[in-house]
């Protein structure tokens, strides 16, 4: 690979892993927020509080976003959910071409994902969809963590396939 690519290359897997780890934080942040305001509400009711509905519709939003922001940094620091036994018990090769296919598809699914969850948050927008609930918030805002969590997602799955044909360490 010429140096001006890799160059490139390792830019913006630089400037990813920043912004992963900018929205992991959001997403711990939001969190702890939703916690907070969901042991409020619980401990409201108890002293004898009307329940608040806006906290049940807000904390059903946030996970979207929990979910979406925090994927990419678990991604591109292996902390997500795996089952590696059968890739640790093959040979060196085969376990690369093994993380080679996985990587791939893993790639392309999350760019399908992103293309068509971008789709349908234009879609919203240019319609000015609101949610039929207490808030009524606009509907792409609920959902645009989505495919900016996925198209992360397939760029760290990009960096795996690129790991797995250079045959490059993982960072733990």
């Amino acid at each position: 690979m010429p140096a001006v690519i890799t160059q490139t290359y390792r830019r913006v897997m630089t400037a990813a892993g920043h912004l992963n780890l900018g929205l992991a934080i959001i997403a711990t942040i939001v969190l702890f927020a939703v916690t907070m305001m969901i042991f409020a509400e619980v401990s409201w009711r108890y002293l004898g509080g009307r329940s608040q509905l806006w906290v049940t519709e807000v904390s059903e939003y946030s996970l979207l976003y929990i979910t979406f922001l925090a994927a990419p940094y678990l991604l591109q620091h292996n902390r997500h959910v795996t089952v590696d036994l059968f890739l640790s018990s093959l040979s060196g090769r085969a376990a690369r071409a093994l993380a080679l296919l996985i990587a791939a598809l893993g790639c392309a699914l999350c760019l399908l994902l992103t293309v068509k969850g971008a789709q349908l948050v234009l879609d919203q927008y240019a319609m000015g969809m609101r949610r039929i609930s207490v808030m009524a918030p606009r509907s792409w805002y609920i959902f645009a963590a989505f495919p900016l969590g996925t198209g992360l997602m397939a760029l760290q799955f990009l960096d795996q396939m690129v790991a797995a044909i250079s045959d490059r360490q993982e960072q733990a």
